[in-house]
């Protein structure tokens, strides 16, 4: 007789706050994350995170505070990696903001076809690059 394979990442297995502090994970794009050494774990079981914070973090000072410490560790662990992922996201929007700003110049060049001397010309593309780089500015310009 022949069995039909289970897959355990397919059962919707949720994550639950309490194994945010009692073993520093997060959920980060359907995965559990470790919050000390942001290693991701491959499926939401109480198991595995308690195997990788007891393998991996057995012998820091984490494993030896109480609940409470734990609480405000996690949050504060929270926090930072939040903020380090945000300082990503902020790089990569300003990134293609100006990519997007030199394509709609170039194609006000190419439509117009003009040089890029003429004083109502370049006036025009600077307004247009500053819609898109920085909205409140275009008063300024």
């Amino acid at each position: 007789m022949a069995y039909k394979k289970r897959k355990v990442d397919s059962e919707c297995r949720l994550f639950k706050e309490e194994w945010a502090w009692k073993y520093f994970f997060t959920e980060y794009n359907c995965k559990p994350v470790c919050l000390i050494c942001n290693e991701a774990v491959v499926v939401f079981k109480y198991f595995n995170l308690a195997r990788h914070f007891n393998t991996k973090h057995s012998k820091t000072k984490y494993a030896v505070m109480n609940d409470a410490e734990k609480k405000v560790n996690a949050e504060n662990l929270k926090k930072t990696i939040s903020v380090q992922r945000n300082v990503f996201i902020k790089q990569n929007t300003t990134q293609k903001a100006s990519t997007l700003a030199g394509y709609v110049v170039a194609y006000k060049i190419a439509k117009n076809n003009k040089p890029y001397s003429e004083e109502e010309f370049v006036k025009d593309c600077k307004v247009s690059m500053s819609k898109i780089l920085c909205p409140e500015k275009i008063k300024e310009f």
